[in-house]
């Protein structure tokens, strides 16, 4: 898709100037340099970009404004609208959350013959896995590995991972890349239709599949609609 017409005067002013900086170098901004640059455009440095959360458990913590606003906001939850004639339920599995977590844990589970309830307080698909961008890490290509990603993941987080947690993360990464694909998720592909990965911060090898950046999105949309679709989460599913 190309860019907007309003773009391309300043794309053309960045071709323009682009052989004459490639071999441009900068010099390292001193720390008072950095300072002024978090105070001026970091919302975490920026005076005036936290607030206090005035009530709660975590009353008195500085979080961003936009956080202590949303807090303070009216509920989404409409209490006259729940029906409360039944409040005892019985289930194999209760999933507390409608996540993207949740939401594969859920159809997991039904997928294994278990009766589950889906419980979440905002919306199926309210959540931090909308908003993720950049993509799964897992092993798919002939030149990887769940080994190799297993040492990338615990040299990046200096060896203080819980080995069998990283373990579980790299061996089920390739598996779920695979069903989130046969489910529907439109992850980017090369033109003989093989996975299209790039190369995340700290990896050795390029194993990040991706929707474009809008990865977390198309995978909620996906997962969403499968919970809707399926008549045995539909009559549990609880908000």
């Amino acid at each position: 898709m190309p860019y907007p017409l309003g773009m391309q005067e300043s794309i053309k002013k960045v071709e323009f100037t682009r052989p004459s900086r490639l071999n441009q170098e900068f010099n390292r901004l001193e720390p008072s340099e950095k300072a002024r640059l978090l105070e001026d455009y970091h919302p975490d440095y920026r005076p005036g970009g936290k607030a206090k959360i005035p009530l709660g458990p975590n009353r008195d913590e500085s979080v961003p404004v936009e956080l202590v606003e949303l807090l303070k906001s009216p509920s989404r939850l409409k209490p006259a609208e729940i029906n409360l004639e039944k409040i005892h339920y019985r289930t194999d599995v209760l999933v507390i959350g409608g996540g993207g977590g949740g939401a594969t844990a859920a159809l997991i589970a039904t997928d294994h013959g278990a009766e589950v309830i889906l419980a979440t307080k905002l919306r199926l698909g309210d959540s931090n896995t909308i908003m993720a961008e950049g993509g799964i890490g897992a092993a798919t290509m002939p030149e990887d590995s769940p080994v190799i990603h297993w040492i990338d993941t615990m040299m990046g987080g200096r060896f203080q991972n819980k080995p069998d947690l990283v373990e579980a993360l790299v061996t089920d990464a390739p598996l779920i890349v695979s069903w989130l694909a046969d489910l529907g998720v439109n992850f980017d592909r090369n033109p003989d239709g093989s996975f299209e990965t790039h190369m995340p911060g700290g990896h050795s090898r390029k194993r990040s599949h991706s929707v474009k950046d809008l990865t977390g999105l198309e995978i909620m949309r996906v997962l969403g609609d499968e919970i809707r679709n399926r008549e045995n989460l539909k009559k549990s599913f609880k908000s």
